[in-house]
Protein backbone atom coordinates (compact mmCIF):
# COMPACT_ATOMS: atom_id res chain seq x y z
CA UNK A 1 0.00 0.00 0.00
CA UNK A 2 2.61 2.20 0.97
CA UNK A 3 4.79 2.13 -2.58
CA UNK A 4 1.28 2.59 -4.16
CA UNK A 5 0.95 5.55 -2.14
CA UNK A 6 4.21 6.88 -3.12
CA UNK A 7 4.11 6.03 -6.79
CA UNK A 8 0.61 7.94 -7.13
CA UNK A 9 2.68 11.08 -5.26
CA UNK A 10 5.45 10.77 -7.39
CA UNK A 11 3.54 10.54 -11.35
CA UNK A 12 0.71 12.77 -9.69
CA UNK A 13 3.47 15.67 -9.63
CA UNK A 14 5.05 14.72 -12.56
CA UNK A 15 2.01 15.25 -14.77
CA UNK A 16 0.95 18.43 -13.25
CA UNK A 17 4.52 20.09 -14.21
CA UNK A 18 3.67 19.13 -17.34
CA UNK A 19 0.18 20.59 -18.05
CA UNK A 20 1.81 24.00 -17.02
CA UNK A 21 4.01 24.36 -20.41
CA UNK A 22 2.50 24.48 -23.83
CA UNK A 23 4.14 21.42 -25.80
CA UNK A 24 3.81 22.57 -29.82
CA UNK A 25 4.69 26.38 -29.24
CA UNK A 26 8.49 26.69 -29.64
CA UNK A 27 10.44 25.39 -32.31
CA UNK A 28 14.07 23.98 -32.82
CA UNK A 29 16.47 26.91 -32.76
CA UNK A 30 18.67 25.60 -35.05
CA UNK A 31 17.89 23.55 -38.48
CA UNK A 32 20.28 20.14 -37.57
CA UNK A 33 19.18 17.08 -35.76
CA UNK A 34 19.27 18.08 -32.04
CA UNK A 35 21.84 16.52 -29.88
CA UNK A 36 22.14 17.89 -26.14
CA UNK A 37 25.67 18.91 -24.58
CA UNK A 38 24.23 20.02 -20.98
CA UNK A 39 21.24 19.37 -19.73
CA UNK A 40 18.89 21.60 -17.25
CA UNK A 41 20.02 22.02 -13.91
CA UNK A 42 23.35 20.41 -14.71
CA UNK A 43 26.11 21.01 -11.48
CA UNK A 44 28.27 23.17 -12.48
CA UNK A 45 31.24 25.23 -10.98
CA UNK A 46 29.76 27.34 -8.53
CA UNK A 47 25.88 27.57 -10.37
CA UNK A 48 23.26 25.37 -11.88
CA UNK A 49 23.16 25.03 -14.90
CA UNK A 50 20.22 27.17 -16.44
CA UNK A 51 19.84 26.38 -19.75
CA UNK A 52 20.05 23.27 -22.41
CA UNK A 53 23.20 23.32 -24.57
CA UNK A 54 22.92 22.23 -28.17
CA UNK A 55 25.90 20.61 -30.01
CA UNK A 56 26.45 22.36 -33.72
CA UNK A 57 28.84 20.24 -35.01
CA UNK A 58 32.03 20.96 -33.29
CA UNK A 59 31.44 24.55 -35.00
CA UNK A 60 30.36 27.81 -34.93
CA UNK A 61 28.28 29.78 -37.97
CA UNK A 62 25.27 27.86 -37.70
CA UNK A 63 22.00 29.54 -38.35
CA UNK A 64 20.04 30.32 -35.12
CA UNK A 65 15.95 30.92 -35.28
CA UNK A 66 13.67 32.52 -33.04
CA UNK A 67 11.96 29.61 -31.55
CA UNK A 68 8.16 31.21 -31.94
CA UNK A 69 6.95 34.74 -32.46
CA UNK A 70 7.68 37.61 -30.69
CA UNK A 71 10.15 40.40 -30.01
CA UNK A 72 13.54 41.06 -29.15
CA UNK A 73 13.67 42.50 -26.02
CA UNK A 74 17.16 42.16 -24.77
CA UNK A 75 20.71 41.96 -26.26
CA UNK A 76 23.53 41.77 -24.63
CA UNK A 77 27.11 41.59 -25.43
CA UNK A 78 30.06 40.93 -22.95
CA UNK A 79 33.37 39.27 -22.99
CA UNK A 80 32.41 36.63 -19.84
CA UNK A 81 29.24 35.17 -18.83
CA UNK A 82 26.44 34.32 -21.95
CA UNK A 83 28.90 36.45 -24.51
CA UNK A 84 26.75 37.44 -27.04
CA UNK A 85 23.41 36.94 -26.16
CA UNK A 86 19.44 37.54 -27.57
CA UNK A 87 16.52 37.26 -25.54
CA UNK A 88 13.06 36.77 -27.40
CA UNK A 89 9.76 37.88 -25.12
CA UNK A 90 6.49 35.67 -26.54
CA UNK A 91 2.81 36.67 -26.41
CA UNK A 92 2.37 33.30 -23.96
CA UNK A 93 4.37 34.75 -21.45
CA UNK A 94 7.70 32.93 -21.91
CA UNK A 95 11.27 34.26 -22.87
CA UNK A 96 13.59 32.33 -25.02
CA UNK A 97 17.41 33.27 -24.37
CA UNK A 98 20.08 32.65 -27.19
CA UNK A 99 24.31 32.51 -25.97
CA UNK A 100 27.05 32.35 -26.83
CA UNK A 101 26.59 33.57 -30.42
CA UNK A 102 29.26 34.63 -33.04
CA UNK A 103 26.90 37.08 -34.32
CA UNK A 104 23.41 38.65 -35.02
CA UNK A 105 21.74 38.66 -38.13
CA UNK A 106 22.83 41.35 -40.54
CA UNK A 107 19.57 43.62 -39.50
CA UNK A 108 19.80 43.19 -36.05
CA UNK A 109 23.73 43.64 -36.08
CA UNK A 110 23.24 47.09 -37.46
CA UNK A 111 21.47 48.28 -34.63
CA UNK A 112 23.78 46.67 -32.61
CA UNK A 113 26.80 48.56 -34.12
CA UNK A 114 25.17 51.81 -34.23
CA UNK A 115 24.60 51.08 -30.25
CA UNK A 116 28.66 50.27 -29.97
CA UNK A 117 29.77 53.03 -31.83
CA UNK A 118 27.24 55.91 -30.00
CA UNK A 119 28.99 54.34 -26.98
CA UNK A 120 32.43 53.64 -28.36
CA UNK A 121 32.56 50.40 -26.11
CA UNK A 122 32.04 46.43 -27.14
CA UNK A 123 30.45 45.28 -24.20
CA UNK A 124 27.02 46.92 -24.16
CA UNK A 125 23.20 45.86 -23.83
CA UNK A 126 20.16 47.05 -25.39
CA UNK A 127 16.56 46.36 -24.38
CA UNK A 128 14.26 47.38 -27.29
CA UNK A 129 10.89 48.45 -27.31
CA UNK A 130 8.30 45.52 -28.14
CA UNK A 131 7.47 47.48 -31.08
CA UNK A 132 11.30 47.86 -32.92
CA UNK A 133 12.73 44.40 -33.65
CA UNK A 134 9.61 41.87 -33.99
CA UNK A 135 10.57 38.45 -34.87
CA UNK A 136 8.55 35.54 -36.49
CA UNK A 137 8.87 31.80 -35.55
CA UNK A 138 11.58 30.63 -37.73
CA UNK A 139 12.94 34.05 -38.33
CA UNK A 140 16.66 34.04 -38.74
CA UNK A 141 18.26 35.70 -35.58
CA UNK A 142 22.06 34.62 -35.12
CA UNK A 143 24.75 32.46 -35.81
CA UNK A 144 26.15 29.97 -33.28
CA UNK A 145 29.62 30.60 -31.86
CA UNK A 146 31.39 30.26 -28.78
CA UNK A 147 31.89 33.55 -27.19
CA UNK A 148 31.91 34.64 -23.46
CA UNK A 149 32.15 31.89 -21.33
CA UNK A 150 31.98 28.78 -23.56
CA UNK A 151 34.24 26.15 -23.45
CA UNK A 152 33.46 25.17 -27.08
CA UNK A 153 31.29 25.62 -30.10
CA UNK A 154 27.38 25.46 -28.85
CA UNK A 155 24.24 27.32 -28.72
CA UNK A 156 23.14 27.85 -25.11
CA UNK A 157 18.82 28.03 -24.60
CA UNK A 158 16.64 28.77 -22.21
CA UNK A 159 12.94 29.35 -21.05
CA UNK A 160 11.86 31.42 -18.83
CA UNK A 161 8.85 33.09 -16.88
CA UNK A 162 8.93 36.25 -18.66
CA UNK A 163 7.24 37.97 -15.57
CA UNK A 164 8.97 36.25 -12.57
CA UNK A 165 11.97 35.54 -14.76
CA UNK A 166 12.25 31.93 -12.87
CA UNK A 167 14.47 29.53 -15.75
CA UNK A 168 12.40 26.59 -16.69
CA UNK A 169 13.60 23.21 -17.83
CA UNK A 170 12.97 23.66 -21.97
CA UNK A 171 12.22 20.06 -21.94
CA UNK A 172 8.83 20.39 -20.74
CA UNK A 173 8.29 22.60 -23.94
CA UNK A 174 8.70 19.19 -26.05
CA UNK A 175 11.65 20.20 -27.96
CA UNK A 176 13.90 17.43 -27.46
CA UNK A 177 10.90 14.95 -27.95
CA UNK A 178 12.81 13.63 -30.70
CA UNK A 179 15.58 12.47 -28.86
CA UNK A 180 15.95 8.75 -28.17
CA UNK A 181 17.00 8.46 -24.61
CA UNK A 182 15.80 4.63 -23.29
CA UNK A 183 19.26 4.36 -21.33
CA UNK A 184 18.89 5.03 -17.10
CA UNK A 185 21.27 7.07 -15.20
CA UNK A 186 24.72 6.09 -13.97
CA UNK A 187 25.19 5.20 -10.33
CA UNK A 188 28.79 5.66 -9.51
CA UNK A 189 29.43 5.64 -6.04
CA UNK A 190 27.05 6.49 -2.17
CA UNK A 191 28.29 7.95 0.72
CA UNK A 192 27.24 7.53 4.00
CA UNK A 193 27.35 10.58 6.53
CA UNK A 194 27.64 10.82 10.32
CA UNK A 195 26.12 14.34 11.09
CA UNK A 196 26.33 14.75 14.57
CA UNK A 197 28.89 14.78 17.11
CA UNK A 198 27.79 11.29 18.66
CA UNK A 199 26.50 9.49 15.40
CA UNK A 200 28.59 7.26 13.63
CA UNK A 201 28.55 4.75 10.50
CA UNK A 202 30.53 1.34 10.65
CA UNK A 203 32.34 2.69 13.14
CA UNK A 204 33.49 5.77 11.71
CA UNK A 205 32.53 9.38 12.45
CA UNK A 206 33.39 10.62 9.26
CA UNK A 207 32.00 9.94 5.79
CA UNK A 208 31.96 6.22 4.32
CA UNK A 209 31.77 4.69 1.10
CA UNK A 210 29.40 1.99 0.27
CA UNK A 211 29.80 -0.87 -1.52
CA UNK A 212 27.06 -1.19 -4.53
CA UNK A 213 25.79 -4.56 -5.74
CA UNK A 214 24.08 -5.05 -8.55
CA UNK A 215 21.14 -7.11 -8.92
CA UNK A 216 19.22 -9.27 -11.45
CA UNK A 217 16.43 -7.08 -11.67
CA UNK A 218 19.01 -4.22 -12.47
CA UNK A 219 18.53 -2.05 -8.45
CA UNK A 220 21.61 -2.40 -6.79
CA UNK A 221 21.66 -3.02 -2.75
CA UNK A 222 24.71 -2.07 -0.66
CA UNK A 223 26.43 -3.68 2.35
CA UNK A 224 24.38 -3.49 5.41
CA UNK A 225 25.42 0.02 7.57
CA UNK A 226 25.37 -0.59 11.37
CA UNK A 227 24.61 3.61 12.87
CA UNK A 228 23.34 5.53 15.57
CA UNK A 229 22.71 9.01 15.44
CA UNK A 230 22.09 11.77 12.55
CA UNK A 231 22.90 10.21 9.17
CA UNK A 232 22.48 10.49 5.55
CA UNK A 233 23.77 9.67 2.25
CA UNK A 234 24.92 11.77 -1.15
CA UNK A 235 25.69 9.97 -4.56
CA UNK A 236 27.78 10.81 -7.44
CA UNK A 237 25.76 9.75 -10.60
CA UNK A 238 25.47 11.65 -14.11
CA UNK A 239 22.71 10.73 -17.19
CA UNK A 240 22.75 9.69 -20.58
CA UNK A 241 21.33 9.05 -23.79
CA UNK A 242 20.79 7.12 -26.40
CA UNK A 243 23.25 8.58 -29.65
CA UNK A 244 25.10 10.73 -27.20
CA UNK A 245 28.79 10.51 -25.49
CA UNK A 246 28.14 13.21 -23.05
CA UNK A 247 27.45 13.09 -19.37
CA UNK A 248 24.53 15.46 -18.19
CA UNK A 249 23.09 16.05 -15.00
CA UNK A 250 20.53 13.91 -12.92
CA UNK A 251 17.11 15.52 -13.64
CA UNK A 252 15.52 13.73 -10.41
CA UNK A 253 16.18 11.90 -7.39
CA UNK A 254 14.25 10.62 -4.64
CA UNK A 255 14.80 9.19 -1.46
CA UNK A 256 12.39 6.57 0.67
CA UNK A 257 12.34 5.45 4.16
CA UNK A 258 10.27 2.21 4.09
CA UNK A 259 8.46 2.90 1.66
CA UNK A 260 7.89 6.51 1.98
CA UNK A 261 9.08 9.75 0.16
CA UNK A 262 11.64 10.95 2.64
CA UNK A 263 13.75 13.85 0.47
CA UNK A 264 14.09 14.22 -3.11
CA UNK A 265 14.67 16.86 -5.59
CA UNK A 266 13.74 17.83 -9.81
CA UNK A 267 15.08 20.27 -11.86
CA UNK A 268 11.44 21.85 -13.31
CA UNK A 269 12.80 25.60 -12.83
CA UNK A 270 14.30 27.71 -10.22
CA UNK A 271 15.22 30.99 -9.93
CA UNK A 272 18.52 32.55 -10.36
CA UNK A 273 18.94 33.66 -6.44
CA UNK A 274 19.21 29.78 -6.09
CA UNK A 275 21.64 29.10 -8.84
CA UNK A 276 25.06 29.86 -6.43
CA UNK A 277 23.46 27.36 -3.87
CA UNK A 278 24.90 24.84 -5.96
CA UNK A 279 27.42 24.77 -3.19
CA UNK A 280 25.38 23.56 -0.43
CA UNK A 281 23.46 21.04 -2.96
CA UNK A 282 26.99 19.24 -3.27
CA UNK A 283 29.57 17.84 -0.64
CA UNK A 284 31.37 21.11 -1.71
CA UNK A 285 35.10 20.32 0.56
CA UNK A 286 35.03 16.88 -1.25
CA UNK A 287 34.46 18.76 -4.85
CA UNK A 288 37.35 21.31 -3.47
CA UNK A 289 39.79 18.71 -2.76
CA UNK A 290 38.79 16.07 -4.90
CA UNK A 291 36.76 17.41 -7.51
CA UNK A 292 33.80 14.67 -6.87
CA UNK A 293 30.44 16.30 -7.02
CA UNK A 294 28.32 14.48 -4.39
CA UNK A 295 24.46 15.42 -4.68
CA UNK A 296 23.40 15.04 -0.92
CA UNK A 297 20.04 14.04 0.00
CA UNK A 298 20.20 15.89 2.94
CA UNK A 299 19.79 19.70 4.01
CA UNK A 300 21.08 22.25 6.22
CA UNK A 301 20.20 26.23 7.08
CA UNK A 302 20.40 26.87 3.45
CA UNK A 303 18.11 24.83 0.53
CA UNK A 304 17.16 25.68 -3.34
CA UNK A 305 13.31 25.87 -2.35
CA UNK A 306 12.37 25.48 -6.64
CA UNK A 307 14.55 22.67 -6.60
CA UNK A 308 13.84 20.66 -3.15
CA UNK A 309 10.32 18.77 -3.89
CA UNK A 310 10.30 16.31 -0.97
CA UNK A 311 12.26 17.59 2.35
CA UNK A 312 10.77 15.65 5.75
CA UNK A 313 13.19 16.17 8.78
CA UNK A 314 15.31 17.73 5.86
CA UNK A 315 16.58 14.54 4.58
CA UNK A 316 18.37 13.52 7.83
CA UNK A 317 17.76 9.97 10.03
CA UNK A 318 17.83 9.80 13.15
CA UNK A 319 18.76 6.06 14.02
CA UNK A 320 17.62 5.14 17.67
CA UNK A 321 17.54 1.65 19.40
CA UNK A 322 14.88 -0.81 17.69
CA UNK A 323 15.10 0.90 14.72
CA UNK A 324 15.78 -1.06 11.04
CA UNK A 325 15.46 0.95 8.02
CA UNK A 326 14.81 0.37 4.41
CA UNK A 327 16.39 3.46 2.98
CA UNK A 328 16.22 3.72 -1.15
CA UNK A 329 17.23 6.28 -3.92
CA UNK A 330 15.79 6.19 -7.24
CA UNK A 331 17.98 8.14 -9.91
CA UNK A 332 15.43 9.40 -12.56
CA UNK A 333 15.76 11.16 -16.05
CA UNK A 334 13.04 13.32 -17.79
CA UNK A 335 11.97 9.75 -19.46
CA UNK A 336 11.77 8.16 -16.60
CA UNK A 337 14.32 5.72 -16.89
CA UNK A 338 15.18 4.93 -13.30
CA UNK A 339 18.04 3.49 -11.56
CA UNK A 340 17.40 2.28 -7.66
CA UNK A 341 19.62 1.30 -4.95
CA UNK A 342 18.49 0.28 -1.45
CA UNK A 343 20.73 0.71 1.97
CA UNK A 344 19.67 -0.77 4.89
CA UNK A 345 20.08 0.28 7.56
CA UNK A 346 20.35 -0.94 11.85
CA UNK A 347 20.83 0.29 14.88
CA UNK A 348 23.93 -0.25 16.84
CA UNK A 349 26.82 1.51 18.53
CA UNK A 350 30.67 0.07 17.15
CA UNK A 351 33.52 1.13 18.85
CA UNK A 352 35.08 4.13 16.23
CA UNK A 353 38.28 3.56 14.81
CA UNK A 354 37.95 6.42 12.40
CA UNK A 355 37.57 9.48 14.38
CA UNK A 356 36.24 12.86 12.75
CA UNK A 357 38.76 15.18 11.25
CA UNK A 358 38.33 18.83 12.26
CA UNK A 359 40.94 21.66 13.43
CA UNK A 360 39.85 23.50 16.21
CA UNK A 361 40.44 26.95 16.13
CA UNK A 362 39.83 29.91 18.90
CA UNK A 363 37.26 31.10 16.01
CA UNK A 364 33.45 29.05 16.11
CA UNK A 365 31.78 30.75 12.95
CA UNK A 366 28.06 30.29 13.63
CA UNK A 367 26.83 31.50 10.02
CA UNK A 368 23.19 32.96 11.46
CA UNK A 369 25.44 35.43 13.19
CA UNK A 370 27.56 38.35 11.87
CA UNK A 371 31.64 38.03 12.64
CA UNK A 372 34.40 40.65 12.95
CA UNK A 373 37.88 39.94 13.52
CA UNK A 374 41.15 42.53 14.16
CA UNK A 375 44.61 41.81 13.94
CA UNK A 376 47.40 43.98 13.37
CA UNK A 377 46.83 46.35 10.61
CA UNK A 378 44.22 44.27 8.94
CA UNK A 379 40.40 43.69 9.85
CA UNK A 380 37.54 40.71 8.72
CA UNK A 381 33.81 41.40 8.84
CA UNK A 382 31.86 38.71 7.69
CA UNK A 383 27.95 39.05 7.19
CA UNK A 384 24.94 36.51 8.53
CA UNK A 385 24.61 33.86 6.52
CA UNK A 386 27.93 34.35 4.57
CA UNK A 387 28.74 30.13 4.69
CA UNK A 388 26.26 27.76 4.94
CA UNK A 389 27.01 25.87 8.01
CA UNK A 390 29.15 26.59 11.07
CA UNK A 391 32.57 25.70 11.24
CA UNK A 392 35.54 26.54 12.82
CA UNK A 393 37.50 29.55 11.13
CA UNK A 394 41.20 29.93 10.54
CA UNK A 395 41.82 33.06 11.16
CA UNK A 396 45.59 34.63 11.70
CA UNK A 397 47.81 37.90 10.54
CA UNK A 398 51.88 37.44 10.41
CA UNK A 399 53.96 39.62 8.74
CA UNK A 400 50.98 42.19 7.24
CA UNK A 401 49.30 38.91 5.47
CA UNK A 402 46.58 38.01 6.50
CA UNK A 403 45.57 33.77 6.51
CA UNK A 404 42.15 33.40 6.13
CA UNK A 405 41.20 29.82 6.16
CA UNK A 406 40.61 28.01 2.76
CA UNK A 407 38.93 27.42 -0.16
CA UNK A 408 37.41 24.67 1.08
CA UNK A 409 34.55 25.94 2.55
CA UNK A 410 31.93 28.06 0.23
CA UNK A 411 31.41 31.39 0.62
CA UNK A 412 27.55 32.89 -0.66
CA UNK A 413 28.17 36.88 0.15
CA UNK A 414 30.99 39.38 0.69
CA UNK A 415 33.36 39.39 3.22
CA UNK A 416 34.60 42.45 3.43
CA UNK A 417 38.50 42.90 4.07
CA UNK A 418 40.76 46.12 5.10
CA UNK A 419 44.24 46.58 5.30
CA UNK A 420 45.36 49.87 7.01
CA UNK A 421 48.78 51.21 5.19
CA UNK A 422 49.41 54.68 7.30
CA UNK A 423 52.74 53.10 7.58
CA UNK A 424 53.04 53.14 3.39
CA UNK A 425 54.19 56.29 1.84
CA UNK A 426 51.56 57.87 -0.42
CA UNK A 427 53.66 57.77 -3.53
CA UNK A 428 54.03 54.02 -2.83
CA UNK A 429 50.35 53.47 -2.60
CA UNK A 430 49.11 54.42 -6.49
CA UNK A 431 50.11 50.66 -7.87
CA UNK A 432 49.66 49.12 -4.83
CA UNK A 433 46.41 46.87 -4.25
CA UNK A 434 45.17 43.65 -1.98
CA UNK A 435 45.85 40.57 -3.75
CA UNK A 436 45.31 37.23 -2.85
CA UNK A 437 47.09 33.52 -3.68
CA UNK A 438 45.50 31.40 -5.92
CA UNK A 439 46.90 28.19 -6.51
CA UNK A 440 50.61 30.05 -6.31
CA UNK A 441 49.47 32.98 -8.55
CA UNK A 442 48.85 36.06 -7.33
CA UNK A 443 45.68 37.43 -8.23
CA UNK A 444 44.08 41.12 -8.29
CA UNK A 445 41.07 42.34 -6.22
CA UNK A 446 39.39 45.57 -7.19
CA UNK A 447 40.92 48.01 -4.53
CA UNK A 448 39.10 50.49 -2.84
CA UNK A 449 41.09 53.16 -1.21
CA UNK A 450 40.05 55.90 1.19
CA UNK A 451 42.74 57.58 2.88
CA UNK A 452 44.79 55.39 4.77
CA UNK A 453 42.50 52.25 4.11
CA UNK A 454 42.59 49.72 1.49
CA UNK A 455 39.09 47.68 1.10
CA UNK A 456 38.44 44.58 -1.10
CA UNK A 457 35.04 43.01 -1.35
CA UNK A 458 35.07 39.24 -2.09
CA UNK A 459 34.14 35.88 -1.66
CA UNK A 460 37.83 33.94 -1.76
CA UNK A 461 39.46 32.99 1.20
CA UNK A 462 43.03 31.99 1.73
CA UNK A 463 46.28 34.29 1.36
CA UNK A 464 45.62 37.86 0.94
CA UNK A 465 48.18 40.74 0.78
CA UNK A 466 49.50 44.08 -0.73
CA UNK A 467 50.51 44.00 -4.13
CA UNK A 468 52.40 46.02 -6.74
CA UNK A 469 51.58 46.28 -9.98
CA UNK A 470 53.68 48.15 -12.64
CA UNK A 471 53.83 46.39 -15.54
CA UNK A 472 51.96 47.79 -18.73
CA UNK A 473 49.70 45.53 -20.55
CA UNK A 474 51.27 43.57 -23.52
CA UNK A 475 50.41 44.19 -27.29
CA UNK A 476 51.15 41.67 -29.59
CA UNK A 477 50.97 39.53 -33.10
CA UNK A 478 49.26 42.00 -35.02
CA UNK A 479 47.68 40.16 -38.47
CA UNK A 480 49.62 42.71 -40.72
CA UNK A 481 53.11 44.06 -40.99
CA UNK A 482 53.48 47.63 -40.98
CA UNK A 483 52.64 48.91 -44.86
CA UNK A 484 51.02 45.73 -45.81
CA UNK A 485 48.26 46.03 -48.57
CA UNK A 486 45.47 44.37 -46.74
CA UNK A 487 42.88 44.75 -50.04
CA UNK A 488 41.59 40.85 -49.77
CA UNK A 489 41.73 41.03 -45.47
CA UNK A 490 38.02 40.75 -44.20
CA UNK A 491 38.98 41.49 -40.17
CA UNK A 492 42.20 42.76 -38.64
CA UNK A 493 43.57 40.86 -35.71
CA UNK A 494 46.10 41.92 -32.44
CA UNK A 495 46.01 40.18 -28.92
CA UNK A 496 46.46 41.97 -25.45
CA UNK A 497 47.24 40.79 -22.44
CA UNK A 498 48.05 41.39 -19.04
CA UNK A 499 49.81 39.38 -16.45
CA UNK A 500 48.49 40.63 -13.18
CA UNK A 501 45.81 43.53 -12.62
CA UNK A 502 44.01 42.49 -15.73
CA UNK A 503 42.73 44.65 -19.21
CA UNK A 504 40.42 47.35 -17.94
CA UNK A 505 39.83 48.95 -21.43
CA UNK A 506 41.50 49.29 -25.07
CA UNK A 507 40.62 51.93 -27.78
CA UNK A 508 41.04 51.47 -31.33
CA UNK A 509 41.28 53.85 -33.92
CA UNK A 510 41.73 53.91 -37.46
CA UNK A 511 42.72 57.44 -39.07
CA UNK A 512 41.71 58.96 -36.04
CA UNK A 513 38.28 57.29 -35.39
CA UNK A 514 37.17 54.72 -32.62
CA UNK A 515 36.42 51.42 -34.28
CA UNK A 516 34.96 48.37 -32.90
CA UNK A 517 37.27 45.65 -31.82
CA UNK A 518 35.59 42.68 -30.10
CA UNK A 519 37.42 41.01 -27.38
CA UNK A 520 37.75 37.35 -27.39
CA UNK A 521 39.19 36.98 -23.49
CA UNK A 522 39.73 33.09 -23.96
CA UNK A 523 42.59 33.71 -26.66
CA UNK A 524 43.55 37.34 -25.73
CA UNK A 525 42.25 38.95 -29.02
CA UNK A 526 40.61 41.91 -30.59
CA UNK A 527 38.98 41.39 -33.80
CA UNK A 528 37.97 44.05 -36.13
CA UNK A 529 35.34 43.50 -39.30
CA UNK A 530 36.34 45.67 -42.24
CA UNK A 531 33.08 45.93 -42.96
CA UNK A 532 32.76 49.24 -40.80
CA UNK A 533 34.41 50.96 -43.54
CA UNK A 534 35.83 53.50 -41.89
CA UNK A 535 39.08 52.76 -43.78
CA UNK A 536 39.99 54.75 -47.11
CA UNK A 537 41.94 54.05 -50.22
CA UNK A 538 45.10 54.41 -49.61
CA UNK A 539 47.17 54.91 -46.29
CA UNK A 540 45.59 53.76 -43.28
CA UNK A 541 47.05 54.41 -39.57
CA UNK A 542 45.62 52.45 -36.72
CA UNK A 543 46.64 52.91 -33.38
CA UNK A 544 45.82 51.28 -30.30
CA UNK A 545 45.61 51.82 -26.58
CA UNK A 546 45.09 49.69 -23.90
CA UNK A 547 44.93 50.00 -19.87
CA UNK A 548 45.17 47.49 -16.82
CA UNK A 549 43.26 47.92 -14.03
CA UNK A 550 46.40 49.83 -11.83
CA UNK A 551 46.32 52.36 -14.91
CA UNK A 552 49.47 51.36 -16.46
CA UNK A 553 49.14 51.92 -20.33
CA UNK A 554 50.66 50.59 -23.41
CA UNK A 555 50.02 51.92 -27.34
CA UNK A 556 50.80 50.32 -30.60
CA UNK A 557 50.79 52.06 -33.85
CA UNK A 558 51.03 51.34 -37.05
CA UNK A 559 49.73 51.47 -40.56
CA UNK A 560 48.61 49.47 -43.46
CA UNK A 561 46.87 50.51 -47.20
CA UNK A 562 43.88 49.42 -49.14
CA UNK A 563 43.88 49.95 -53.15
CA UNK A 564 40.29 49.55 -53.66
Amino acid sequence: MRIAVAAIFLLTNFLSAQDKYPKDYFGSPLDIPLSLAGSFGELRPNHFHSGIDFRTQKKEGLPVYASADGFISRIKISTAGYGKSIYIDHPNGFTTVYAHLQRCAPEIQAVLNKEHYDKQNYEIEIKPKPNELIVKKGDLIAYSGNTGGSSGPHLHFEIRDTQSEFIINPLYFGLCDSLKDTKKPILNSILAYPLDESSQINGSAEPIFLSLNLQKDGTYITNKIVANGKISFAVNAYDVADNSYGKNGIFKMTSFVNGLPYFGYEFETFSFDETKLINTFIDYPRYQSQKQRFQKLFVGYFFPPSIIKTRKDDGILTISSNLTSNYKVILEDFNQNKTEVIIPVSYGVLPVTQKKKEKITPYFLKTLNEHSYVKDDISVFIPEKTFYEDFYLDFNVKNNELFLHNDSVAVSKNITITFDVSKIPVDEREKMFIANLDRGRTEFNTTYKKENTFTIYTKKLGKFFLFKDEEAPRIYNPSFKEGDVLDEAKTLKISISDNLSGIKEYNAYLNGKWILMEYETKQNRLTHNFTDAIFVNGKNDFKLIVKDNMGNSSTFESYFTKTK
